[in-house]
């Protein structure tokens, strides 16, 4: 939760409906509730196979963030053949299709970032994965085929 940036609109149910789930949090002072939540999404970001020189796995956000820009790129690709026009500004468009049909994402339920690469101690605190969205893994990761179905509708593309 940023301490600098206000929460947009966009997030504000899905933020409020987590802080008010039950789950676990880290103490109030650790975190500003009414800050920008983030992340927006998910994806696998652990043993990524790939291809420098060799082939390897890496993990975390720089294995995470190039999947999302791939499904992203491949869409907005195909929007722009189709109408001409970009998907825009992502982050709203995001929470709208999960709000219209959440199974455009894998809703991760398991799992926490409350320990680091560092250990994990009695005194480390972070947030713990629950029903929609949650400070470890967003909205979730995304279900291409169902993503580009919601595209579809929402833009007027027939196939």
């Amino acid at each position: 939760f940023s301490n600098f940036a206000a929460r947009p609109p966009y997030q504000v149910t899905v933020v409020e409906q987590y802080l008010k789930s039950g789950v676990a949090l880290p103490p109030a002072t650790y975190y500003n509730a009414a800050g920008r939540a983030f992340p927006d999404v998910s994806a696998l970001g652990s043993a990524v196979l790939i291809y420098q020189g060799g082939l390897e796995t890496v993990g975390g956000t720089s294995a995470a963030c190039p999947i999302w820009a791939g499904v992203i790129a491949l869409l907005n690709q195909y929007v722009i053949a189709k109408t001409g026009k970009s998907l825009g500004f992502l982050n709203p468009f995001l929470y709208q299709m999960y709000a219209n049909d959440p199974s455009t994402f894998h809703d991760i339920t398991i799992g926490d970032n409350i320990c680091t690469e560092g250990g994990c101690a009695s005194t480390c605190h972070g947030y713990r994965a629950t029903k929609g969205w949650d400070p470890v893994s967003g909205l979730g990761s995304p279900v291409y085929d169902k993503i580009k179905a919601y595209v579809n509708t929402h833009f007027n593309i027939e196939e």
